[in-house]
């Protein structure tokens, strides 16, 4: 089983936008996602979900998507909850990848807080403005958008 491990800060077009780039360019396409959400201004893990579930099934999947509630600012509550979900899937032998694209900085760095040589992928969707960001990834042009895999660029 493939598994997303996605984190929701301000911006739901940015996490889905960057779920869409990754299945488009490395064809990861995830059997289980789960939305780790800090309750930050504009993420808005429900309206997330749907728009999730949309792109998925533009690609013919039909995942289950769970939403992990995090403490705000609490960069222990987020490792935590981060590495459980890496343990259970770790342990199953499962596929993990996990997109910091969206996430505020107290996400991303709690996310990193954990063992990282286990996951299959980091994804992060660079854009080199916001201006307009806040729409479906297929209607921002592309030349303004690079969808990279973290691994493949430290990796020797």
């Amino acid at each position: 089983m493939k598994v997303l491990i996605t984190l929701l800060g301000r911006s739901v077009w940015g996490l889905v936008n960057s779920s869409w780039a990754f299945m488009r360019k490395y064809g990861f396409i995830p059997d289980r996602v789960h939305i780790i959400d800090a309750c930050t201004d504009g993420g808005d893990a429900e309206e997330a979900s749907r728009r999730l579930q949309t792109v998925l099934h533009g690609f013919n999947a039909d995942a289950e998507v769970y939403v992990e509630k995090v403490e705000a600012g609490n960069i222990g509550s987020v490792s935590s909850t981060i590495k459980r979900l890496i343990g259970e899937y770790r342990a199953a032998d499962h596929r993990i990848a996990i997109d910091v694209t969206s996430g505020t900085k107290d996400l991303v760095l709690g996310s990193l807080m954990n063992d990282m040589t286990t996951l299959e992928h980091i994804f992060y969707l660079r854009i080199d403005s916001l201006r307009n960001a806040d729409r479906p990834y297929i209607l921002i042009p592309v030349e303004r958008q690079q969808i990279i895999d973290v691994f493949e660029e430290v990796r020797p």
